[in-house]
């Protein structure tokens, strides 16, 4: 198993975006990862019923998908993965757990009471600001970018959240 691609959307699999980042990294299984959703089972099944063709779509709660990946990471298996969370703070405890990644590319995360807008589609609360904060410090680069299409964006995450004073 090897993550191919990390993601922070919270629409999580979903139309053309989830089948354009799939093409593009080349990935072959879909994890999504939200305790709200693998404790759901209607949420869950959806989840695995928007798998684009080719493609498993795996969900786990957080702490199971700690586990899956200490268990996966060095399997010999030709499992590539596009793994998906909806916020930093759960992007943070799996790279804490041993994810190995050299940057999230960081999508939608909707504007919601307590959070501050950042870009277009992304805001976030202090908690997840301190989360990208640390992430950095990792040595893992955040980039924003919505869709494939559009390059990342040339400024740093970690820059705006700088600039909006969150860290």
């Amino acid at each position: 198993m090897k993550i191919v691609w990390f993601r922070i959307d919270d629409r999580f699999v979903h139309g053309q975006v989830t089948v354009a980042w799939t093409k593009i990294s080349n990935a072959n299984t879909i994890w999504v990862v939200n305790d709200s959703i693998a404790k759901n089972p209607v949420l869950k099944q959806l989840q695995i019923s928007l798998a684009p063709p080719g493609t498993t779509v795996e969900v786990f709660t957080v702490d199971d998908a700690i586990k899956k990946l200490q268990e996966e990471t060095n399997a010999s298996d030709n499992k590539r993965v596009l793994l998906i969370v909806s916020n930093p703070i759960d992007a943070l405890k799996l790279i804490e757990a041993g994810a190995k990644v050299e940057f999230i590319n960081v999508g939608q995360m909707a504007w919601k009471r307590g959070r501050e807008k950042i870009d277009k589609t992304v805001s976030v609360t202090p908690e997840e600001a301190a989360a990208c904060k640390k992430i950095a410090e990792m040595g893992v680069k955040l980039l924003y970018q919505q869709l494939p299409d559009f390059p990342p964006k040339p400024e740093d995450f970690i820059e705006k959240l700088k600039k909006k004073g969150l860290i």
